[in-house]
């Protein structure tokens, strides 16, 4: 889809929908993903919007994809951010679930400039990569790294 069409079409979408959402204490957020893959895509369709109740996810992995650097997605996100969703993988090319802190995304970056309380979620994608590790395994790891890069500050 062209980018302008795909932005009035999110816009539109989100935008007819934020009522409802709000009329329930509902917030929709916007994900960093597919046609909107960097942070600045998701705040200007946000920005379109203009709801209190329309923001965004944080998919680290899609922002380094679209080369935005961690503090630039921040700072354009941060007015409109829901929470942060976190994952490693080795390269932009192999996008096999890795254990956190094993893999190459900026993880440190992203959460460094978060507000305390702003959640994080670590996204594992095994239903897409059979061959990457099992999950329950690489839970206390996980946890234990997040809270080493200040995931839970405060």
């Amino acid at each position: 889809q062209d980018p302008a069409d795909a932005d009035a079409t999110a816009a539109r979408r989100l935008g007819s929908a934020a009522p409802a959402a709000a009329d329930m204490g509902v917030t929709l957020l916007l994900e960093t993903h597919d046609s909107h893959r960097a942070g600045a895509d998701v705040a200007r369709i946000a920005g379109t919007v203009g709801h209190p109740r329309v923001g965004a996810v944080w998919d680290v992995l899609h922002t380094w994809l679209a080369d935005e650097e961690p503090a630039a997605t921040h700072a354009i996100l941060a007015p409109h951010l829901g929470y942060v969703q976190v994952k490693d993988v080795a390269s932009p090319t192999d996008l096999t679930p890795l254990p956190l802190g094993t893999g190459t995304l900026p993880l440190a970056a992203c959460l460094e400039p978060l507000d305390p309380d702003t959640w994080v979620c670590w996204e594992y994608e095994k239903r897409w990569h059979p061959d990457a590790a099992d999950l329950p395994g690489l839970l206390s790891a996980g946890r234990e790294h997040l809270l080493r890069l200040g995931a839970a500050k405060g």
